[in-house]
């Protein structure tokens, strides 16, 4: 490049430093949006599978009907080693109870994660942060992030209640299980579980020893599974199951043992991986978007930079400035504002990423061994910070230099022929009454058709996003405001055994604020497979993935049933054998199956043939199987049962509420019934909010960022339009126009071009809102998510667009008001 145009490009530069500033910014921003996202989810993959595999998990757990003691456990740990493709295998148990602390009743259960003394820790593995495994046969371990939750600290004193050994039979009436008090000694870190604040629950790790005096019955045997010819554990779920499938048999018939299922979670998957990933196609969904509004705002900004330059470029052809040189120069000014955005944002993404790598590491309850993204990020966006500006500016750069001198001479910054809205608009100023300083705003907003459409498809984008962000997080509130709403009870009482309703509302009946209670039988269950053996996606925590038979009576009023069948019917009354599927049960655990199929499920340690008489949508809700209290018993061959209680009190104050739950716990307890946990329906509602808070928290900032875009092109499309204008202002002024009269047309022009964006927007925010809603509803219930428009967000909007333009018209206004005749004509 030539000395003169090196110059031209400084002043340039110079003349133009405010609209530049305004698309570095623009280009910055998208570029730590795209950046921030790209950053977060490299970091956080890494981060995630290697603390999930850290812990070595278990490819499959193969749970038992009933314990064994702790030699007959060794025996099916030795035979597992002999089964092909199995590599490590230990015997491990888990139970849920209430607790106390210091002997305070708390409101939430805990789950006790049971190893031997001598379990050598090489897979399932967790992490005590300042002592060793095994603990002292007095010692709790608690899981670190359950500390808050629980209301403890090291030192304190853990009573619960260790089950008997007959807690999985579900043909006896429950017995108590033995209290045991235990020392809080040490926490853990266990990075193959969700975090205890969204589960609600605490989370505790003991020796088998804990148990002084009574054997420890072990019932479950977890095993790592690995292919022919690899060193690591098999990624194939289908691999894990056959040889899971196939070792269950031969400890049922070698051993004599019941296998209640076979629990294989997706391979090398957090339990809340879907949620991650799920959030993380959000961001990229919205980094994209943010890419896309950027080169829609850069486009324009170029093309009404290269517009003005015409002259210029006219002037320059006229001398002998070639094409190529006069491209060459415009380029090097698009890079120098690339490298600019870029240098910018770049340290931004690199935050940004290792906030969102916080956040979303948080939500999955792992900590990060380094927040540091690799290296390739910054490559690809030092790639996309110079290379997407040059890109976008071939087009408007090559039609600018390719110009000639006469069309250059001749370009004055209108059309050569009028469009029809203009034409139509010039007639509506000649009728009597009507505002011509607001029908001559209104022309010269459609003078430019191709400058109309960037300029309106600018703000248009930014609202469209806007609105269907804000409108997603309303119907993901929708969501839990519906699932907490069908709670109509006040606490929640689960048995670890079932136990007649004549019994249960015999030992309640002394407890005071109760006004109702009724009970339901809640069974966990496993899918039969090809040979017989139940399958579940089920996760060592024993909730994510599993998979649960639900009997009602027909006559409840306080427990959760769908609403909505989408194949088949709802269960008649006192009917047998027969059961419905919510549409996440079908999804995941059988796929295919209609209403009229008949498949097998174990039940109780029972396998059982029921036929699918309907299909029912739900969403808030995890996977379910519905059936009658009399169909379930039929199955289990035992009377009608419960093991959930729902209780209704007189008031529904939070007093009230942990009062009776505890009034509840005491009696049953007392009367010999051993309860898992009694808690206040809120603790349903924060664990609901604990899964949903993190996806509406992502919402919000992707809207968030697209406004903040949209306002950056609002202002800067009104800033070239008005700069582009010049000679024209200095027209009016030279036939009369009053300053005041200028600016108010000015003005109105940037507010017209605000309003027609906002009607622009509107079918397609309500086509985009209706996208994501079944996209990311499918993708988190399988069920679309409710239908919302948030009337807020519209408003919002709008009066963001109408006084964004305002404000960004005022100072560009002010200036054109302000323009001599002298300056309009030597303005080039």
């Amino acid at each position: 490049m030539s000395n003169l145009m090196a110059v031209k490009v400084r002043r340039d530069l110079r003349a133009n430093w405010s609209r530049l500033a305004l698309m570095v910014v623009a280009i910055a921003i998208s570029l730590m949006v795209f950046g921030g996202v790209l950053c977060g989810w490299a970091t956080t993959g890494r981060e995630t599978s290697g603390a999930y595999m850290s812990t070595e998990p278990a490819s499959a757990t193969i749970l038992l009907d009933k314990g064994v003691n702790a030699e007959a456990m060794a025996a099916l740990v030795d035979r597992a080693r002999d089964e092909p493709g199995v590599t490590e295998v230990v015997g491990r148990t888990q139970f849920d109870s209430e607790f106390r602390i210091n002997d305070q009743y708390r409101d939430i259960p805990i789950q006790v994660f049971v190893a031997a003394p001598d379990d050598p820790m090489q897979m399932a593995k967790f992490f005590p942060q300042q002592g060793t495994w095994p603990a002292a046969p007095d010692e709790i371990y608690l899981g670190k992030d359950a500390l808050a939750i629980m209301d403890t600290a090291i030192g304190d004193t853990v009573t619960v209640t260790w089950p008997s050994g007959e807690h999985r039979d579900g043909s006896s009436e429950a017995t108590s299980g033995t209290s045991v008090k235990l020392r809080v000694a040490d926490t853990v870190y266990d990075p193959s579980l969700s975090p205890s604040p969204q589960e609600q629950r605490g989370r505790g790790y003991v020796s088998a020893a804990a148990l002084a005096g009574s054997p420890v019955l072990f019932d479950q045997v977890k095993v790592v599974v690995t292919e022919p010819g690899q060193a690591e554990p098999s990624r194939s779920r289908e691999a894990v199951t056959a040889v899971a499938s196939r070792l269950s048999i031969a400890l049922q018939r070698d051993y004599g043992v019941t296998i209640r299922e076979v629990q294989v979670p997706p391979p090398y998957a957090h339990p809340h991986q879907w949620q991650a990933d799920s959030l993380l196609l959000s961001l990229l969904a919205g980094g994209a978007a943010a890419l896309l509004l950027s080169t829609i705002l850069v486009a324009s900004m170029l093309n009404n930079l290269f517009t003005q330059q015409i002259p210029q470029i006219g002037i320059m052809k006229a001398i002998g400035a070639s094409s190529g040189r006069i491209g060459r120069a415009y380029l090097v000014m698009v890079l120098i504002v690339a490298a600019a955005a870029t240098v910018l944002a770049l340290p931004v993404s690199a935050w940004i990423g290792k906030q969102l790598v916080t956040n979303l590491l948080s939500m999955l309850g792992i900590e990060a061994a380094s927040l540091t993204p690799p290296v390739w990020t910054y490559a690809v966006i030092i790639a996309v910070g110079l290379g997407l500006p040059l890109l976008i500016a071939l087009v408007p750069l090559l039609r600018a230099s390719r110009i000639t001198v006469r069309a250059a001479i001749d370009h004055h910054g209108g059309t050569t022929q009028p469009s029809r809205a203009t034409g139509l608009l010039a007639g509506l100023g000649r009728i009597r009454g009507v505002d011509r300083g607001l029908i001559m705003a209104l022309r010269n907003t459609f003078r430019r058709p191709a400058r109309f459409v960037l300029s309106v498809g600018l703000l248009a984008a930014a609202g469209i996003v806007f609105v269907a962000g804000m409108s997603l997080s309303s119907g993901v509130d929708a969501v839990t405001e519906q699932a907490e709403a069908e709670r109509v009870w006040d606490v929640e009482v689960q048995l670890s055994q079932p136990a007649s309703m004549d019994r249960v509302r015999s030992l309640l009946q002394p407890v005071g604020d109760m006004t109702q209670v009724e009970g339901m039988a809640n069974a966990k269950t496993g899918v039969a497979g090809a040979d017989g053996v139940p399958l579940t996606r089920t996760y060592p925590d024993q909730g994510h993935g599993s998979v649960s038979v639900r009997a009602a009576p027909a006559e409840a009023t306080m427990l959760t049933l769908p609403k909505k069948i989408i194949d088949g019917r709802w269960l008649n009354p006192g009917e047998t054998g027969s059961i419905v599927l919510n549409q996440i049960t079908r999804n995941n655990t059988l796929p295919g199956v209609g209403a009229g199929d008949t498949v097998q499920l174990s039940v109780g340690g029972k396998y059982t043939s029921w036929q699918v008489v309907g299909i029912a949508e739900e969403t808030g809700h995890g996977s379910g199987v519905y059936t009658t209290s009399e169909g379930l018993a039929a199955a289990l061959g035992t009377p009608q049962q419960v093991n959930m209680l729902r209780i209704a009190t007189s008031d529904h104050s939070e007093e009230t509420r942990d009062a009776v739950a505890m009034a509840a716990s005491t009696a049953l307890t007392n009367g010999g019934i051993t309860v898992e946990k009694s808690e206040s329906v809120s603790r349903a509602n924060a664990s609901s909010a604990g899964h949903m808070g993190p996806l509406v928290a992502v919402i919000m900032a992707i809207a968030i960022a697209m406004g903040v875009v949209g306002a950056i092109g609002l202002a800067s499309t009104m800033s070239a339009n008005i700069i582009d204008r010049t000679r024209e202002f200095g027209v009016m002024h030279a036939i009369g126009a009053q300053p005041k009269s200028v600016r108010r047309i000015v003005m109105a022009e940037g507010i017209f071009l605000a309003l027609a964006s906002c009607l622009v927007a509107a079918l397609p925010a309500l086509g985009l809102t209706a996208l994501l809603g079944n996209g990311l509803g499918t993708l988190f219930f399988s069920a679309p998510l409710p239908f919302r428009i948030s009337l807020p967000a519209v408003i919002i909007w709008v009066v963001l667009a109408v006084l964004g333009a305002a404000l960004a018209t005022e100072a560009a206004a002010s200036r054109a008001s302000r323009i001599t005749v002298r300056e309009a004509l030597a303005y080039l």
